[in-house]
């Protein structure tokens, strides 16, 4: 608190702690009292004034919070259908491959048109489920 009231004054650093700042109303009043000489008659206006800067706060967190839950969504059913995906071919590779079409595991994917990308990791899904 002594920091903010022996820097200079501004007119951001004045709407940051009006609007902004994350400190308590009655820590609010005191800078504003003591450093920029405003002194409140109506109470309940400065009050009305934090309130609303602390609702728009916690509505912009609310807001964070629901955008990166649906991130988080839309990755993870990615996620779910790259797993179907691999767990489809791979079903496919063993299947040429019970099924002796072929006994080798790079041509059964060479059949199946697995692009190279993916074959790393069908490969590894292979060596885990034997």
């Amino acid at each position: 608190m002594e920091e903010i009231l022996s820097s200079e004054k501004s007119v951001m650093e004045y709407l940051e702690i009006l609007f902004l700042s994350q400190r308590s109303y009655e820590q609010r009043i005191e800078i504003l009292e003591k450093k920029y000489g405003i002194m409140f008659k109506e109470e309940s206006e400065m009050r009305k004034m934090c309130t609303f800067s602390d609702t728009i706060w916690e509505k912009g967190i609310e807001k964070g919070e629901e955008k990166g839950i649906s991130i988080g969504r839309e990755e993870g059913q990615k996620q779910v259908v790259k797993i179907g995906f691999n767990e489809g071919i791979r079903r496919s590779v063993m299947n040429l491959m019970k099924n002796h079409v072929t006994s080798n595991i790079e041509e059964a994917m060479d059949l199946l048109g697995v692009e190279t990308s993916l074959r790393p990791a069908i490969l590894k899904s292979i060596q885990i489920h034997e």
